[in-house]
């Protein structure tokens, strides 16, 4: 929701409740507001040109978490299996990507976020030998879905 609109649906929020307080004080009624809003959970790549993927560090970009979902969320990389000493490195962290399965949870977050960090893959001399290596990102909020 952009930004200006929060502020202003705040505001009416605010001025309800306001308004509302005098006339429960009087006759004992109350006046109670509820919303739920879609959950929304993605993640976005932003990056330069594409390049083939070569041993050592491969810069993907600036990575983008958006998920609401108060239970928290989970980012999985979908990637070859067969992958040696390849790993990701998220901001500061470095997540190992499993050598035998095609995907890994690369975040596994707690609460509702919004982040971007940068994203890097860093690969062996064996996993460039084999060809083109697809890649793709997959988030999923945890808890209900509304």
């Amino acid at each position: 929701m952009p930004k200006a609109v929060f502020n202003r649906s705040a505001a009416v929020f605010v001025a309800l409740a306001i308004g509302a307080t005098p006339a429960s004080a009087s006759n004992g009624s109350s006046l109670t507001i509820f919303a739920r809003v879609p959950t929304v959970c993605h993640v976005t790549v932003a990056s330069s040109a594409s390049l083939p993927f070569q041993s050592g560090a491969n810069n993907l970009g600036v990575m983008t978490e958006l998920c609401n979902s108060m239970a928290g969320y989970t980012v999985t990389l979908n990637h070859p299996a067969g992958l040696t000493d390849a790993w990701v490195e998220i901001g500061s962290a470095r997540v190992p990507l499993s050598e035998t399965a095609t995907h890994t949870i690369i975040v596994d977050a707690a609460t509702a976020e919004f982040r971007e960090r940068p994203l890097r893959l860093i690969l062996s001399d064996d996993d460039t030998q084999g060809g083109a290596i697809a890649l793709s990102l997959d988030a999923q909020p945890k808890g209900p879905v509304f």
